[in-house]
Parts: C-alpha cells; structure tokens; sequence
C-alpha cells in the first residue's frame, strides 16, 4: 500500500472507531424510549394524550416499514404555549426533532430545509378534536398581537425563493 492508501486507511479506520465509540451516546434504551414516550403523553394532558399517542404511533409505524427501524423519542418538543384559533384550548406544537429512526437520518430531519413541526389546532369536535398543520422549519417561537396567538417560523431561503442559505421567516394564525 502506498502512503497516500495507507494515509486514507488510517483515517477511515480512526474515524469509525470514533464512530464506534460515540454510538452508545445516541442510542436509548429500550426502557429509556419508553419512558420518554410515557413523559410526552402525561404532559400532553387528558384532552391531547389521544391525538399525541395517534401521532406517535404514526411515527413508529413510518419508522418500522422503513428497514424495520425502530423510533427513538428525546426529551423536550412539545411546546403547550399558544390558544391559536381562541377556542379557550391550549394548541400543541410539536417539533420533529424530538423525533428519530434508527434506519433514517433525514426521516424526521430535512436537514438545510430543516425539520417538521406540527401544530395542532383544537377543534369542538369529539370526533376530531384536533387538526394537524405541518411545516418545514428550522425553528418556532410563539408570540401574539392582541389576543391572537401567532406563529412564527424560521424556513431555509429555498421556500422563500432565496438561496438555500438565507433564512425567511413565515406566520401563521389560526384566527377568524
């Protein structure tokens, strides 16, 4: 093997032992993902829990028929700040990189485009008590003007026909 092979090998070699040795870092256990998982749907509240666990379920099953990938669920995402429609019911946000599957680094993570964040807009209806609204964003926050929750996201340029490393900026509001 010449230098420049040998030089290659060894930074190949070095990288995935670096690799190696990070893995159990990312991975949860078993009991630790289903933990986090009991965490979310207890936070969610008796009104939300059915929805969220509907959500989670979903995620799963996209997660498993992909090369039987297993959802992994870290801790925080859910944000419980903001009544967007005025109906008196707080609406959940859910931000997707809460979420990951062991077979996909891009399955929740649209990387530069950013990543899903769901909001879910209640509704009087006990058949369908929540309407989910998904965007690609790379951040949220909350705010108001009045008493009308607004959303505000950060998107990548390519959604605002500017380069792909320009930020824009999108509301929403669910008012009227």
């Amino acid at each position: 093997m010449n230098n420049f092979g040998s030089c290659i090998f060894k930074t190949s070699l070095i990288g995935g032992l670096l690799a190696v040795a990070a893995l159990p870092s990312f991975v949860q256990s078993a009991e630790q993902a289903v933990s986090v998982k009991h965490e979310m749907l207890t936070e969610a509240g008796e009104h939300f829990a059915p929805s969220l666990r509907r959500f989670i379920e979903e995620r799963e099953r996209l997660c498993a028929d992909f090369e039987g990938g297993e959802l992994v669920i870290n801790p925080g995402g859910a944000q419980y700040v903001a009544d967007f429609n005025g109906d008196g019911v707080t609406d959940p946000i859910i931000d997707g990189g809460v979420f990951s599957c062991t077979t996909s680094a891009t399955m929740f993570h649209g990387f530069s485009g950013g990543r899903v964040i769901d909001v879910f807009v209640s509704m009087r209806d006990s058949e369908k008590p929540y309407v989910r609204f998904s965007f690609m964003g790379l951040g949220n926050i909350t705010t108001s003007l009045g008493n009308k929750a607004i959303l505000l996201m950060v998107k990548d340029g390519v959604y605002c026909d500017a380069a792909g490393t320009e930020f824009c900026f999108a509301a929403y509001s669910w008012a009227g």
